[in-house]
């Protein structure tokens, strides 16, 4: 990719610099507050070479693929600290204007995942490289207990069989390296939730960071608490309402007392608003929603894990996958699993499945390079490139893609499947994998695929698509 000219391309067509604000990225997408949607050439954005598709919400977000996305947000942000104009009156009257039509547009529940994927969005790349490595972890002492069991191996002094076998193959270190670095992550994520909760809801970041880390602190005991308890849905509402706090106390302290009352005020209040309400109320919301999953995925079976898997491209098109975060985490923190998310990544293996028949059928140039770049991308990584470069204009691959992906989730809960961290998807998903069932993991991503493949071929042989005339 030329990503020069894509930025170039994207900043024109969405009306130049002057009608951009804040710009941003996630893992596959550029997103763009912008001033005035008038100004912005949606045709022109879905042509552009590079671009695999466009979704207006609450921001503009332009996708072109995991790694692209960041480059180019970086190449159009150095554009806009160096040219670009500020926006006049009429452009802010007319960006509150669209910002109070959006926020009418949304449901309540929208709005919530939509805020919940903005905080998780920032974390989701340390959280997949900090996966990967618990995941090479597991596999290293796995594969050192397995030997020590077959040889049977004895412990020596303080050392466990497996530790006996470590330490002969020179391995100890690297294990407590990445036993470290991951757990440097998971350990302290309720503060890192803190701080990005609280740029989300626009207040003091390290006093949201804050809030988090008393969530976790060993003395909680103290207060008939556990470190943890109320997980991450406690520390996102406690930052909200922390947020909301402290820009009502700041229009009535001083100007030259701010700066040492209103911190003061904000953290008494919301530590003890934190210890004896809201830890104790989101404890039980949390346990409810952890019971409740497993207990629909235990007592919904085969039926369960279809349903759900088939469901979640959906939530990909929207943007809204993020918002299920939350709940993986919490199921890691309680046992050590993400069983849903190992469900939730078969959606990858239907959309590769649906988009490679696109591929064997389409007689359209333009849709089979796309195609050819999307494919390899979503099977190493995401499935946005396959979601809104081939399936979506497709029109019946994403139903049959969604469908093949139901058939992935179905296998992932007959053989057990899960996960151990979260973040990546397709081939990058295999050091996540749980209790070392790589194998399994690849026969249920084979088989959504598979499935996948040829529901969409079928489909596509019956409606004619492969003889349909190519457009002018």
């Amino acid at each position: 990719m030329n990503y020069n000219l894509v930025a170039e391309t994207i900043v024109k067509h969405c009306g130049g610099l002057v009608n951009l604000g804040h710009v941003t990225n996630c893992m596959t997408r550029v997103r763009m507050t912008i001033h005035d949607m008038k100004n912005v050439d949606m045709k022109a954005l879905r042509a552009i070479e590079g671009v695999l598709g466009v979704v207006e919400d609450d921001t503009l977000q332009v996708i072109v693929g995991p790694g692209k996305s960041s480059k180019v947000t970086i190449l159009i942000n150095e554009r806009l600290k160096g040219g670009a104009s500020p926006p006049s009156s009429e452009d802010v009257g007319l960006k509150a204007k669209a910002a109070r039509e959006s926020a009418k547009k949304q449901t309540p529940v929208k709005k919530i995942l939509k805020h919940i994927a903005n905080i998780f969005v920032p974390i989701l790349p340390p959280l997949i490289a900090a996966g990967i490595l618990m995941g090479i972890n597991n596999l290293l002492v796995n594969s050192a207990t397995s030997y020590a069991m077959m040889h049977q191996i004895a412990a020596i002094g303080d050392l466990s069989p497996a530790q006996v076998i470590l330490e002969q193959r020179h391995l100890t270190g690297v294990i407590h390296f990445f036993d470290i670095v991951s757990k440097g992550l998971f350990s302290f994520l309720p503060i890192y939730t803190g701080v990005t909760a609280a740029k989300e809801f626009g207040g003091t970041v390290v006093m949201g960071g804050l809030l988090g880390a008393i969530t976790i602190a060993p003395q909680l005991t103290q207060f008939g608490l556990t470190p943890g308890q109320g997980g991450l849905i406690g520390v996102i509402f406690c930052v909200w309402l922390m947020c909301w706090l402290e820009r009502k106390i700041r229009r009535v302290i001083p100007d030259v007392l701010d700066v040492v009352l209103t911190p003061t005020i904000v953290l008494t209040i919301m530590a003890s608003a934190l210890l004896f309400i809201i830890m104790p109320a989101a404890g039980v919301v949390s346990d409810a929603i952890l019971h409740g999953m497993n207990g629909l995925l235990s007592t919904g079976g085969l039926a369960a894990g279809f349903v759900l898997a088939a469901l979640f491209p959906f939530l990909i098109s929207l943007g809204l996958h993020q918002g299920l975060i939350p709940i993986h985490l919490e199921m890691i923190n309680a046992t050590g699993h993400a069983p849903l998310f190992a469900i939730q990544i078969m959606s990858n293996a239907g959309m590769v499945g649906a988009a490679t028949a696109v591929l064997l059928l389409t007689r359209d140039p333009v849709m089979r390079n796309i195609a050819k770049g999307a494919i390899p991308t979503s099977i190493l990584a995401v499935g946005e490139p396959t979601i809104f470069g081939v399936n979506i204009p497709a029109g019946f691959a994403f139903i049959t893609g969604s469908i093949g992906a139901g058939f992935g989730g179905m296998i992932v809960v007959l053989l057990g499947v899960t996960t151990n961290g979260v973040g990546a998807a397709g081939l990058s998903a295999l050091p996540l994998i749980a209790d070392g069932k790589y194998l399994q993991y690849v026969l249920a991503w084979l088989t959504g695929c598979a499935i996948a493949f040829a529901l969409t071929y079928v489909t596509g042989k019956l409606r004619g698509y492969d003889k349909e005339t190519l457009p002018a």
